[in-house]
């Protein structure tokens, strides 16, 4: 009996050595595994920002032709394809082309900067206006050109990028937005009249949308692109809302007003109305209908 007590206890020592070099590998193993891990998703993150992110310019010097086109955002948004419709120029369907040229400081003309085109507003067939370039193939009116391109060089200045989106349509890509979106929605399963009313509450009917007006630019920052809620949550649109009424630009569809202005919040969404009037519905945190209203 002594022999065997004896026995077992020399090949326990022997025993508990080997399991402890055991257990040491598992944990080496498995400290290995999540380090290889991480850095593969390091490496995956990386470079699905090299090769997804559109390679869109920086707008240093926010000179005209520098500004960063973000246009595949619009149609990620609306489900437009660039070969359904035309692209942004100055003439379509509903104008012989481009109206007249206005002149003098921007923001002091109320009858065109105030103009409310909504759903009970549309534009006119007639309606023309003078377009200005501001960057790979973005157009805005005229009088408004250089207030958004200094607004964009402002945050530039103060470490923000910000990038046109979506800027003056024409009546021909309006229809394809809107219409394209019906179709999806309708794919969904909503009939043809829900279909045409829910897609008007995110794509304007065509004919009142601010986009043809060539007041209304959509903005999104660097560090996201969507256009969506998630906007709001970016560094560059906290800039714009803050320091847009400087130049004359106001958030157009605020959250809570889909019952005033009938389009969904729009984050990204900026419409020039001048100076003055920019600052006072930004400080009251209105809509452009409810400004209108009590000046009436």
């Amino acid at each position: 009996m002594y022999r065997s007590v004896e026995r077992r206890d020399n090949n326990y020592y022997p025993r508990r050595k080997k399991q402890k070099r055991l257990q040491r590998k598992i944990i080496g193993f498995c400290l290995f595994t999540f380090l290889l891990g991480y850095l593969c998703g390091r490496v995956v993150l990386a470079a699905e920002h090299i090769f997804m992110e559109p390679d869109w310019k920086t707008i240093a010097g926010a000179s005209a032709g520098e500004l960063p086109d973000a246009s595949a955002k619009e149609q990620d948004l609306y489900g437009w394809n660039e070969a359904q419709g035309a692209g942004n120029s100055g003439k379509d369907e509903w104008g012989d082309g481009p109206g007249t040229m206005f002149s003098g400081d921007y923001g002091q003309d109320e009858a065109w900067n105030l103009r409310l085109v909504n759903f009970e507003n549309p534009l006119p067939e007639d309606f023309t206006v003078e377009l200005t370039e501001v960057g790979e193939g973005h157009q805005v009116d005229s009088r408004i050109a250089q207030a958004l391109l200094d607004m964009i060089a402002a945050g530039k200045r103060d470490g923000y990028q910000i990038w046109i989106a979506s800027s003056y349509r024409t009546m021909q890509k309006q229809t394809s937005l809107f219409e394209n979106k019906v179709a999806n929605l309708k794919r969904e399963g909503y009939s043809e009249t829900e279909a045409r009313r829910e897609a008007g509450t995110v794509v304007a009917v065509p004919g009142t949308s601010e986009h043809q007006l060539g007041l209304a630019v959509d903005l999104v920052s660097s560090e996201y692109t969507g256009l969506d809620e998630r906007q709001e949550q970016t560094r560059s649109y906290q800039w714009l809302v803050k320091h847009c009424a400087e130049y004359g630009f106001i958030l157009r569809y605020p959250n809570g007003k889909t019952g005033v202005t009938g389009i969904i919040y729009e984050p990204w969404h900026f419409r020039y109305v001048g100076k003055e009037a920019a600052a006072e519905i930004m400080e009251q945190g209105i809509c452009l209908e409810e400004y209108l209203e009590q000046r009436s």
